[in-house]
């Protein structure tokens, strides 16, 4: 059936491709993140989401959480929620926080206080990421524990040549569904300088992000939420063959939340300081090139409520390894990867780990490829712990315009359980084994020049997995499910041209699992995004997104599904270089839920302006 449909649909479509918004995913498009070398798609056993400056730049009111889960397989929990909710939850093929790993710019980043010891995505600023690649599926020979479900890799943007300036300005509204438009209560604005001077790349940007028309709890006050990020970048080459880059970015959260036990309204604040310092370089020799990595993140969060908290925490990562091309058909990586972790608690926990590495990659001439990976990893509390994935694929010529791959993977992931779940005082457990997921998948992908299908069927195993065990302590705490957990799925997604000139991306996905944890992802959800050129440099964008039924957090409670449609419209000025935007989210005003009793957003909009002087 995966075979004939996509065929079916794939040679029923035969309109002329533009450059628009919704990339279509040709298979000779180039892709880095599942092997770290600069492949074919048609080259990779993966199944990955390229997203544009372009998509990024459109969604740039909207957010990253937003963006992200327009794309097949992926979603955010908790993003139309009010603005400072906390914390949102990235979702990848039924798994959460803990399975998916976060780079930016090719570094690690983690808060080992949090309860996954993750990273909020809601501190980055849109506005100053390039471009993002996200690998579904097994991902930990290549870049070590959490990378269960997927990978997302964050590229911010870099210095250009000739020296410019990029500013921004937005105005929105931020209410629950049912009240009039009438006030003006959030928005953003920022200023990027960029440009290379004396050879050295410089990179300067300042963004702010604001709200103060939502409620945590529904009914109540509004619970101001105000977001500044700072970005210090310089980069250059000592050599021809060496190149650096050394970035700080200092992000800050200020937000105010309602009382949770009981609900009600509450002047309650949250604060989130973080300082994140990055070093890359790449020395380049003939045939290969050697990698540095390095990442310290220090992490400051207060919740001032009833019960006052402070979490402070530090994360060290560094990962050197080397890339070799030794034909055009195999390519190879040796690395070491060091992390450091610590956490100001009662007993002051701190924890490291040191993995060695190598991953290979085939590529036969007859279109037969293997990605094979493995990997070491000795923690300091849990000892050592084997990695390894096979990850073959076979691509071929329907036609002169027509490709097919067929891909297939079995992959082990290592997860130990994070600080808090290891040391809180209330939910600590230090006897808690870590997580291991065996990881399968199967599926093909089918392009040409206009359009692209894509299937594939996953399975995951979480044996042991960690769990909240309401049957350890007074409270509960923190444990080891006594029973193989599986999660399981299929995506389906269908790029293709509409109409001859209208653009159009669908994804479908079903997930459900055994004796696993579905609370908050339906077990089907459908998202679709058209772009329709109205001019050369005029175009509106659709979005539609349908949830099915899911359970609440009590796990019995089943919510209803519910449907949101965003329109998106750009206009593009060639003097000055700039852009104008408008965007209304959830068009119908639909109400939903995603916590009971926590507001959500209704219909709002959004308006604003970039200019790019050089």
């Amino acid at each position: 059936m995966w075979i004939l449909f996509p065929f079916c649909a794939v040679l029923s479509q035969n309109q002329a491709a533009d450059s628009t918004t919704v990339s279509t995913h040709y298979l000779d498009e180039v892709v880095i993140t599942d092997s770290r070398f600069a492949l074919k798609r048609s080259q990779s056993g993966k199944t990955v989401i390229k997203i544009d400056s372009e998509q990024i730049q459109r969604f740039s009111g909207l957010g990253l959480s937003t963006l992200l889960s327009t794309h097949l397989g992926i979603d955010v929990i908790g993003k139309n929620l009010y603005s400072g909710h906390n914390p949102s939850t990235v979702s990848i093929r039924g798994g959460r926080n803990r399975q998916v790993l976060i780079l930016i710019d090719g570094v690690r980043v983690s808060d080992p206080s949090r309860i996954d010891s993750d990273f909020d995505i809601n501190a980055l600023s849109i506005e100053m990421i390039e471009s993002i690649e996200i690998v579904k599926g097994a991902a930990s020979s290549l870049y070590g524990s959490s990378a269960a479900t997927g990978v997302i890799n964050i590229t911010t943007q870099k210095p250009k040549k000739s020296f410019g300036l990029f500013a921004q300005k937005t105005w929105a509204t931020e209410q629950v569904a049912n009240e009039p438009l009438d006030n003006i209560n959030a928005g953003n604005h920022l200023i990027h300088i960029r440009g290379i001077l004396g050879g050295i790349g410089i990179n300067m940007a300042y963004s702010e992000r604001y709200s103060d028309g939502m409620s945590a709890v529904v009914g109540n006050e509004p619970d101001p939420f105000n977001k500044r990020n700072l970005t210090l970048g310089l980069s250059g080459q000592l050599t021809p063959k060496f190149n650096w880059n050394l970035g700080w970015n200092k992000d800050e959260i200020k937000a105010d939340f309602d009382s949770s036990f009981p609900l009600e309204q509450a002047n309650y604040k949250y604060t989130t300081l973080l300082d994140r310092f990055s070093f890359t370089s790449i020395y380049h020799y003939q045939g290969g090139s050697l990698n540095l990595n390095t990442g310290y993140q220090h992490n400051k969060r207060a919740f001032e409520d009833s019960y006052p908290l402070d979490y402070e925490s530090d994360y060290l990562n560094i990962d050197l390894f080397n890339k070799y091309i030794i034909n055009n058909s195999f390519y190879t990586i040796v690395g070491f990867q060091y992390q450091n972790s610590k956490m100001k608690a009662a007993y002051k926990p701190e924890v490291s780990q040191s993995d060695v590495y190598v991953n290979s990659v085939y590529l036969d001439p007859s279109g037969l490829n293997l990605n094979l990976g493995l990997r070491y990893n000795d923690h300091s509390t849990y000892k050592g712990q084997w990695i390894y994935s096979l990850n073959p694929s076979y691509s071929f010529d329907l036609s002169e315009a027509y490709q097919m791959k067929i891909l297939g993977s079995y992959s082990k992931a290592f997860i130990a359980p994070s600080l808090y779940q290891l040391y809180d005082t209330s939910y600590g457990n230090i006897d808690l084994k870590p997580e291991n997921n065996l990881s399968f998948e199967i599926g093909t992908e089918m392009s040409s020049e206009q359009n692209t299908f894509s299937a594939v069927y996953f399975n995951r195993k979480e044996d042991p997995t960690l769990i909240f065990d309401t049957g350890l302590g007074v409270y509960g705490k923190y444990g080891n499910s006594d029973k193989e957990i599986f999660y399981r799925g299929v995506e389906l997604s269908y790029d293709f041209q509409l109409l001859e000139w209208v653009k159009t991306r669908l994804n479908y996905i079903f997930t459900e699992t055994t004796d696993g944890d579905l609370r908050s992802i339906p077990k089907h959800a459908v998202s679709g995004v058209a772009d329709l050129p109205l001019s050369l440099r005029t175009h509106l964008n659709l979005m539609g997104q349908y949830f099915g039924e899911r359970l609440a957090n009590d796990a019995v409670t089943q919510f209803e599904a519910y449907s949101l449609i965003t329109l998106q419209l750009n206009h593009r000025l060639q003097k000055p270089k700039a852009n104008l935007f408008l965007s209304v989210f959830n068009i119908f005003d639909t109400e939903y839920v995603i916590i009971p009793q926590y507001a959500t957003r209704g219909r709002n909009i959004l308006a604003g302006i970039s200019i790019e002087l050089e």
